[in-house]
């Protein structure tokens, strides 16, 4: 248990550095409301449930959504993750990530989807002029390379929205760099900047609407409760075989803060995942500190999420597979509540 302690003792240090540095670099630019801002919201359910938490731990496809570093991080198999989120008012987010890497390098590719629901539209004048549905796509690609303690990534993204009804669309694109550094195999370190010369043009106007920047920088730390884990499965010519696990019971903190262009404040999100058994992991995240309404604030409960993934294990299958729930904040729902389910893949 000293490792662990030692371990912890490093994440402390350097959560208390990065919050002491975010606090003190905001930006004293502030603005209204801006487009593609679908782009910020949090995307799949174990990103969820961790509030966004999520720029050092990038270990899996849905990474391509937060770090691109992370890809070399993956599996050396594929792995799939499909989410989707239910909102009020008939709103929906769906997405499909693939990941995998090879060796010291990783590639990804994801399909999003956000669905507004449909809303009545009226002229200057107050007349009903038909129903509308507000849709966004997104398909995005990625890939890293890791020299073993170093991993550095790239995504590009392509942007559709379709006012469907009205015959107003418009297309775009954004790109999104990463980092993500083994601190003495002791923490992770993740940085990264995202939505980089994002824009959308549409069809009615001449001039591009621009995307407002993010920046992230993270730390996450893994303290195992167990020894690893040896799986007994059958290969592909039918003969018993074992594979080695990392230990399947763990403890997972994670620090995250974030600044998006046009906000005086970043956001700083604390976040843990719990494993207590091999089948079972529990999450949940919060923002610590932050901005509401111009104003710095701590515990401002903007971003916070929480959930849970059942990994059923059968003899003779190998393959990671987990089914996943959490809830977020949405402040639009009645209830100010959202919901996702996942389900995770690797072959």
């Amino acid at each position: 248990m000293r490792i662990s302690t030692i371990k912890l003792g490093f994440f402390q240090l350097c959560l208390m550095i990065m919050l002491q540095t975010y606090l003190n670099s905001y930006s004293q630019t502030s603005g209204g409301g801006y487009s593609g801002s679908y782009l910020l919201k949090e995307t799949g359910a174990r990103q969820i449930a961790l509030a966004g938490a999520f720029t050092a731990i990038s270990n899996d496809p849905n990474t391509i959504f937060y770090n691109p570093a992370g890809f070399a991080s993956c599996a050396p198999v594929p792995m799939i993750i499909l989410s989707l989120s239910q909102f009020d008012y008939g709103r929906n987010y769906a997405n499909l990530s693939y990941g995998q890497s090879f060796q010291e390098f990783g590639i990804g590719v994801s399909l999003t989807s956000f669905k507004s629901g449909r809303f009545t539209a009226r002229n200057s004048s107050g007349t009903e002029i038909g129903n509308l549905t507000d849709y966004f796509t997104t398909i995005a690609i990625g890939a890293s390379y890791s020299t073993g303690v170093a991993s550095f990534g790239v995504t590009a993204k392509y942007l559709n929205n379709s006012l469907v009804g009205s015959g107003i669309s418009g297309y775009g694109f954004a790109f999104d760099f990463g980092s993500k550094f083994d601190v003495f195999n002791l923490f992770n370190f993740g940085l990264g900047i995202q939505n980089i010369s994002g824009f959308l043009k549409f069809n009615t106007r001449e001039e591009k609407t621009i995307i407002p920047f993010r920046l992230r920088g993270g730390i996450a730390t893994e303290i195992p409760l167990s020894e690893p884990k040896t799986v007994l499965f059958r290969n592909e010519i039918g003969l018993l075989d074992s594979l080695v696990q990392p230990p399947p019971e763990f403890i997972l903190l994670s620090f995250d803060a974030q600044f998006i262009q046009h906000q005086k404040y970043p956001s700083i999100v604390l976040a843990m995942e719990l494993t207590p058994i091999d089948v079972l992991t529990i999450r949940g995240g919060i923002t610590i500190a932050g901005e509401t309404d111009g104003l710095f604030q701590f515990f401002p409960m903007t971003v916070w999420g929480m959930g849970l993934s059942i990994k059923p294990t059968f003899f003779d299958f190998y393959n990671l597979f987990s089914i996943d729930f959490s809830l977020g904040k949405d402040y639009i729902s009645r209830n100010k509540i959202f919901y996702t389910i996942g389900l995770s893949l690797q072959f």
